[in-house]
């Protein structure tokens, strides 16, 4: 796991769904044991859900966006949202990588070789490193799958795959 960018940068849709379905543990377990969490303050502002203070007691780095950062943003057009946008600039500028599971946005990292990681993704490297039972991450899996649109029964039975393919090795 040397090849890490030193950070990553949450989206919302991310962090809503560990919090929606009680597994902010994953959050907490990135953050000590895979890199830093940096979470731009636009983006805590969209996630009704997390405070400041819960944030940063899950290891979270809240961080400033920069004038220049926020002006890219503010250019109409595109697929990605402003706030996608914004991941994106921040993520380049710094050299960290984009935790998301937002298509358009992972497209776009992956066209600029920004590092990327799907909302799921982090969770394989964790039971890896032996730092989350692979019956958690599978459970948590299958609960975002019932509130989140994006992640279908098909993306969770490739994480189980995944998962089970990575416990045999």
């Amino acid at each position: 796991m040397t090849d890490r960018p030193a950070a990553v940068i949450s989206d919302a849709n991310v962090l809503i769904d560990y919090i929606s379905v009680e597994r902010t543990l994953v959050l907490r377990l990135v953050s000590e044991h895979l890199f830093p969490i940096k979470l731009p303050r636009s983006i805590l502002a969209e996630v009704d859900q997390l405070t400041q203070d819960q944030a940063e007691a899950l290891g979270m780095e809240i961080i400033e966006e920069t004038i220049d950062q926020i002006k890219e943003a503010a250019a109409r057009g595109g697929a990605l949202s402003h706030v996608d946008k914004l991941c994106f600039a921040i993520a380049r500028d710094n050299q960290w990588a984009i935790w998301t599971s937002d298509k358009p946005l992972h497209k776009q990292c992956t066209s600029q070789s920004i590092p990327v990681y799907w909302g799921l993704q982090l969770m394989l490297d964790l039971c890896q490193a032996e730092k989350l039972d692979p019956e958690y991450a599978l459970e948590a899996a299958q609960e975002i799958e019932k509130v989140n649109e994006r992640i279908s029964k098909e993306v969770v039975s490739e994480f189980r795959e995944r998962l089970l393919s990575s416990n045999n090795k």
